[in-house]
């Protein structure tokens, strides 16, 4: 019994080395005639060595199992023909071939022509004694390349994208084969392709979207959302997005907004859908309860009133209704939502004061980062654990993180995590009003805009961040006194929104560019989801 066994392992070993030592198979073939012609019969010539099963298919849906077929394919074009040995995903050859028509054909590299990306044109001429060929292309003013001037080109194959979508093309070409001359054309639709956009909230306006694509930037268009009356914040979080909308009244002044109805709010849209949810209103309080600057971060949607509160709320789709008042300031802090109250950080009386705008707020490696504007200054770092049961009244430590950027009235801000830094914008002193970045301990700071303020609270409230295209976005609504001969001179101070290369290491780019110009747009964000 032990012979026998002993026996059958020694041939099931065998039979196992003799399969792990087999060479192995190298598919290969060729076809004849070098130049067919649709309808035409082509051969084709197995030149594997080994084998058994053969698989052909032909790339226009033709298959044979023969080991050398003969194929007529009915239409020119270029196509892969594939041979699989034995059925082994290992054992496969692809080659591509060219099928040639008796008039020549355009042809596009590309399944689809899709909206800016893109397209490879090339023509299909029999021209089996290689005689001189010359391409005479003329494409519609919505092709761009830079083979193209005035929309033509001699090239054999430019390459071209459609700035238009959902439209259809036409391609012309008149082409000299030797002595023989041939005009053909063809047709087509530029398909729609996804891409990112930045998302832009217009004062008194409607959300619009402008997408982002490695060829350009296609032109801003209207969604159906309203925007709102000041939307100084908004973000995007998958699908969602958040508009924080500070109402009708707003100043940088706490008393010009003192004693004024609030029409505020925040809300939550799906983009997908359109479906949206209110999550707070102060219709029934002051303007002064207006949501100025917001922040959608850690599962929690967080906002700022003018001056004295930081609230916070689970994004979890509840619906908070109307912003309560419980009579008093230190009566507010027992609300669910209660998250912050000025006096109630060691830096009230030691650079946070009363009446000063709370204009941006901000996290970076679980620290919050808390701007002063208006009659305020600085940026004031916590974390939660800075945050007291009872009110300072100055007479506590400032927290250890620190304020950095005191010298400034802040706007707005927004920090880069990737590159460590903060982008923010300053109302005052007049001397350094614009758009500045710092290092995140404050230091470093350098101007990179100084268009002019006209009104302060809605100056530069937008801020967006994109390390995919490695820019930084920023609003801009300009002086309404500016005359167009002042913008003719100062090309760069017209409403809209600008951009510059994110700020790296020892560089800063300085050179302004438009992303969208002659637009007034307050909160701006980047919905990374391709639409």
């Amino acid at each position: 019994m032990q012979s026998a066994t002993n026996q059958f392992l020694i041939i099931l070993f065998t039979a196992l080395f003799l399969t792990y030592c087999k060479t192995p198979i190298e598919p290969d073939f060729s076809y004849s005639p070098e130049m067919p012609k649709a309808g035409e019969k082509v051969t084709f010539t197995n030149l594997t060595e080994e084998g058994k099963l053969w698989n052909w298919e032909f790339g226009d849906g033709g298959k044979s199992r023969l080991k050398g077929p003969t194929y007529t394919f009915r239409e020119a074009g270029v196509y892969d023909v594939r041979l699989m040995v034995d059925s082994n995903k290992h054992y496969v050859k692809t080659k591509p071939i060219t099928i040639y028509d008796t008039i020549p054909t355009i042809y596009i590299k590309e399944s689809v022509v899709q909206y800016f990306q893109e397209v490879n044109f090339s023509v299909l001429a029999y021209n089996p004694f290689n005689a001189k060929i010359t391409y005479d292309w003329e494409f519609s003013p919505n092709a761009v390349g830079e083979d193209l001037v005035n929309g033509k080109t001699n090239k054999a194959v430019p390459k071209v994208f459609y700035n238009q979508t959902e439209v259809e093309e036409t391609v012309n070409l008149k082409i000299i084969v030797g002595r023989d001359s041939f005009e053909v054309s063809k047709t087509f639709f530029v398909e729609d392709y996804p891409a990112r956009s930045l998302i832009m909230a217009e004062k008194n306006g409607k959300i619009l979207r402008k997408r982002m694509y490695a060829n350009g930037l296609e032109a801003s268009l209207p969604t159906t959302y309203q925007a709102g009356k000041h939307p100084f914040n908004i973000f995007t979080k998958s699908s969602q997005l958040y508009v924080f909308d500070a109402g009708s009244e707003v100043s940088i002044e706490k008393a010009d907004v003192i004693g004024k109805a609030g029409d505020g709010s925040i809300r939550k849209i799906n983009l997908e859908t359109g479906a949206a949810i209110e999550i707070v209103h102060n219709r029934e309080l002051g303007a002064e309860h207006g949501f100025y600057s917001g922040l959608v971060y850690g599962g929690q949607i967080y906002w700022t009133d003018f001056n004295d509160f930081v609230y916070k709320t689970a994004d979890n789709n509840t619906a908070i209704g109307a912003l309560e008042w419980q009579g008093d300031a230190d009566a507010q802090t027992t609300l669910p939502y209660y998250f912050l109250k000025m006096d109630r950080l060691g830096y009230f009386g030691n650079g946070i004061a009363s009446n000063q705008l709370s204009s941006g707020l901000a996290v970076y490696d679980n620290i919050y980062f808390l701007a002063k504007g208006g009659s305020g200054k600085g940026v004031y770092r916590f974390s939660t654990t800075d945050i007291l049961n009872e009110n300072s009244n100055g007479t506590v430590d400032a927290p250890a993180y620190g304020s950095i950027l005191n010298e400034f009235a802040i706007r707005s801000l927004a920090i880069d995590d990737l590159n460590a830094r903060i982008y923010f914008s300053v109302t005052a002193p007049e001397a350094s009003i614009g758009f500045w970045v710092a290092k995140l301990d404050g230091t470093a700071a350098v101007r990179i805009d100084d268009a002019p303020m006209g009104n302060a609270i809605e100056y530069i409230t937008g801020i967006a961040i994109d390390d995919i295209t490695n820019k930084v976005y920023w609003s801009y609504i300009a002086p309404e006194a500016l005359t167009e001969a002042q913008l003719q001179e100062n090309p760069t101070h017209r409403s809209g929104v600008k951009m510059v290369n994110l700020a790296k290491s020892n560089y800063v780019d300085t050179e302004v560019v438009y992303f969208e110009q002659d637009v007034e747009v307050l909160g701006i964000a980047l919905d990374k989801v391709k639409k």
